[in-house]
């Protein structure tokens, strides 16, 4: 059943004026009673400060007159001829200067030898001996003693003549005076409650003893509860008690009580008043409830139109109403701002959804679905994936913070050519240009998209690769071109060609890829034997015979058959996973040539590493900390770099390469001729070889251009004070040249194939020049 809107107004303000009371009243009680808990607890803090402020100040009493009784010389006289009359005169004087208790002189094994007054029995043992001891190694020892069923701050110090020879005590009975102090300051009775051994002994009050049974104790009552006990006839007494000393057997407990009835005086008239003001309320709010709500009726029926209008969308309408009261207006001009701002919001939520944070180019699923209408549409389009090549690198070495400025230069520069652009994935961006492009356009456009990026006085070299896929020919969705789109800008970032179209060969090629990547973790994480390392003796020219080896690795998997080097090395450089290789390279290589030396066989063998190697600087410690392990010197390893490799951080490469110069090891240039070759970039390598590639050695004995290469590098080499390997020797012939030409090193199959370690040790003892 329907309820006019007065009547609701009504029951409404009723029901939350009464329910209002209610919370006060409960309020209230609350904080009456978590007020009472609050000045104890204030009381006992005061209290605390208070008996802790007085103890101090006796304790610097006695230490004082404690320091003039023991530096007394006639005193130590005493004390050391066992003069007792002189010791009991001396320390009552003492003792009565400074208006203490108790006086006494206690021998270092904890004999009372006298006391003054007598509340010690002479030659009795001590009953705390340890603030014996505390006194003689420390010098002074204060502490609250019970002595006699009484209650005594005392201090010991000991007596040096110069040594220790005895304690003196000194020390103020806690008595009804300091409850009493207490009292006047914190205006609560106060009852110091004393255990001995566990057991309560007696109190020291400013209550009588009758009004201990009428104490309520505050802790062991609910909060809720003791508002209740100001309405009972009884006198009562509500407390509180906290923990002053518990040590040695002795605990003081510290009870502070104070009348029920002062503590929640206020509380009754309160809560009448607050019954004649929720009484007057709800008679005000009734009239106010009638009178208001039949205003509200007409613009809460045109707030409510409004409202569902915004519902379904319509944002443009606005409130035209004659408001009786402000309020009503500003509500009205806020139903405005929320359309506005709804609608305001969806359009930043729709672009949001829409659009990449980082570049603002629209994002993978937006992106998604734009190539899906294309492809409901059947248009033939373009599209072009978008990589920063050796973005990783950009990010290792500039900083993420680079990393994402060279990113929003790239999604500047594309969005500059028009056409639909978003961003895949991390580094990768999609390009549909709005006409299909001829392979020059292409370059046209690579060159506009690559250069150098500027970050402050940082300028970072910016070099793109780019795959295309024709649509719909060679691909019919967008979740067929994404992962297309993949293979493709994989493919050209491994094999260096900066624009690259999709082909269904790049499919297949990307399969076995991702095949190695697979077998080949698995070979590294759990070793099957698949991994080998074969080894090409390299012949010294100057000395006609072998003492150098480059370890070159060969994998035979099991469900791949054999994987060329050249295949899951670069695979593995890509993936970012050619740190574990060169792992297992090394640890093999040590183990090989410890068992070489064992059949006295001593060469050094070179080991290949790629550039992220050399950045790795835990590579170097990690291989030192194994030689050691071994007992090998760093004179049996040596290292190959490619110089292309080098070349992209040539400064940070020098920096690495020289450390590990530095510490013994050989460092080689490999394949030198093919890549970055200058007299500027050799000059600056710290390396202590080149190895001339083999495809100027292959043929040597027969191509003039080649021999003229060749005695040129030797001559380059030499004047740099390198050495020259040169790989690649096929024949006798070549071999005889190069040793005329003065090259130290010569390496290929005339000599010997790479063959495992114990085909090699076989080889090597046979072998004669």
């Amino acid at each position: 059943m329907q309820q006019s809107l007065n009547k609701r107004i009504n029951k409404l303000i009723i029901g939350i004026v009464v329910l209002t009371t209610l919370v006060l009243v409960l309020f209230v009680w609350k904080s009456t009673s978590e007020q009472a808990a609050a000045r104890l607890k204030n009381d006992l803090d005061v209290a605390r400060n208070v008996l802790t402020l007085v103890l101090e100040n006796r304790t610097k009493q006695l230490a004082n007159s404690v320091t003039v009784l023991t530096d007394d010389y006639g005193f130590k006289r005493a004390v050391g001829t066992g003069d007792k009359l002189t010791i009991d005169s001396v320390l009552s004087n003492h003792g009565k200067r400074v208006n203490a208790d108790l006086t006494a002189l206690i021998s270092l094994d904890a004999l009372t030898i006298t006391s003054v007054p007598e509340l010690i029995k002479a030659q009795s043992p001590f009953i705390y001996p340890e603030f014996i001891d505390a006194a003689v190694s420390e010098g002074n020892s204060s502490s609250i003693l019970s002595i006699n069923n009484k209650l005594y701050q005392v201090l010991l110090s000991s007596i040096k003549a110069p040594r220790p020879i005895a304690v003196a005590l000194m020390g103020f009975e806690i008595d009804r005076l300091l409850a009493d102090q207490l009292k006047k300051i914190t205006q609560l009775d106060t009852t110091l409650i004393v255990y001995i051994e566990g057991n309560e002994s007696y109190r020291i009050s400013t209550l009588k003893p009758e009004q201990y049974t009428q104490n309520i104790q505050i802790e062991n009552t609910d909060a809720l509860y003791l508002p209740l006990l100001a309405f009972s006839a009884d006198s009562k007494l509500i407390s509180t008690r906290f923990t002053f000393l518990d040590k040695e057997g002795l605990k003081i407990d510290i009870m502070l009580s104070n009348e029920v009835k002062v503590v929640f005086a206020d509380f009754i008239s309160l809560q009448t008043s607050l019954a004649w003001i929720a009484l007057l309320a709800i008679l005000i709010a009734v009239l106010l409830g009638a009178l208001f709500s039949r205003k509200l009726v007409k613009p809460i029926h045109s707030l409510t139109n409004h409202a569902e209008k915004i519902s379904v969308g319509i944002y443009d309408e606005k409130i035209d109403v004659d408001w009786h009261s402000s309020e009503l207006s500003t509500l009205s001009h806020a139903f405005d701002t929320m359309q506005e701002s709804i609608q305001d919001r969806e359009r930043k939520v729709v672009y949001q959804a829409q659009h990449d944070v980082l570049t603002t180019l629209y994002n993978r699923n937006h992106a998604e679905t734009l190539l899906d209408k294309k492809f409901e549409n059947k248009d033939t389009f373009q599209a072009i994936g978008i990589n920063i090549f050796g973005f990783r690198g950009v990010n290792d070495t500039f900083g993420y913070h680079n990393g994402d400025l060279c990113l929003q230069e790239l999604a500047r520069r594309v969005t500059s050519l028009g056409g639909l652009s978003a961003r895949l994935t991390g580094g990768e961006l999609l390009w549909v240009p709005d006409k299909i492009l001829t392979e020059e356009e292409l370059k046209v456009i690579k060159t506009q998209i690559d250069g150098d990026v500027l970050s402050g006085d940082l300028s970072i070299p910016m070099t793109v690769a780019m795959g295309v896929i024709n649509c719909p020919s060679e691909t019919h969705s967008p979740s067929e071109l994404f992962r297309r789109m993949n293979i493709v800008i994989d493919e050209a970032q491994i094999t260096r060609q900066f624009i690259l179209h999709f082909s269904a060969g790049l499919e297949e090629k990307y399969t076995r890829r991702l095949s190695i990547i697979t077998e080949l973790k698995k070979e590294l994480s759990n070793t099957k034997g698949e991994l080998a390392l074969f080894y090409q003796p390299k012949l010294n020219l100057v000395h006609k015979k072998v003492t150098a080896v480059e370890a070159l690795i060969r994998w035979n998997n099991a469900e791949l058959g054999f994987v060329s080097p050249e295949d899951f090395i670069a695979v593995a450089e890509h993936a970012g996973f050619i740190g574990e290789i060169t792992a297992w390279v090394y640890h093999q290589a040590i183990q090989d040539i410890q068992s070489f030396r064992a059949q006295g066989i001593d060469v050094t063998v070179a080991i290949n590493i790629s550039a992220q190697d050399v950045m790795n600087a835990e590579l170097l410690p990690t291989i030192l900390s194994l030689l050691n392990a071994y007992d090998l010197p760093p004179s049996v390893l040596s290292f190959e770099m490619t110089e292309g490799h080098l070349v992209k951080n040539l400064s940070e490469a020098v920096q690495q390469l020289t450390i590990m110069r530095d510490a013994g090891f050989k460092i080689a240039i490999d394949d030198f001729g093919t890549g970055y070759s200058s007299l500027s970039y050799l000059s600056q390598l710290p390396a202590d070889i080149l190895k001339i590639d083999k495809s100027f050695v292959l043929k040597l004995d027969e191509q003039v251009s080649d021999q003229n290469i060749v005695q040129s590098v030797v001559l380059l080499a030499h004047q740099f004070g390198m050495e020259i390997v040169a790989e690649g020797v096929e024949n006798q012939n070549s071999l005889e040249l190069l040793d005329d030409y003065g090259c130290e090193w010569a390496q290929g199959y005339h000599i010997c194939r790479p063959i495992d370690a114990a085909s090699f040790v076989k080889w090597f003892k046979e072998y004669k020049y």
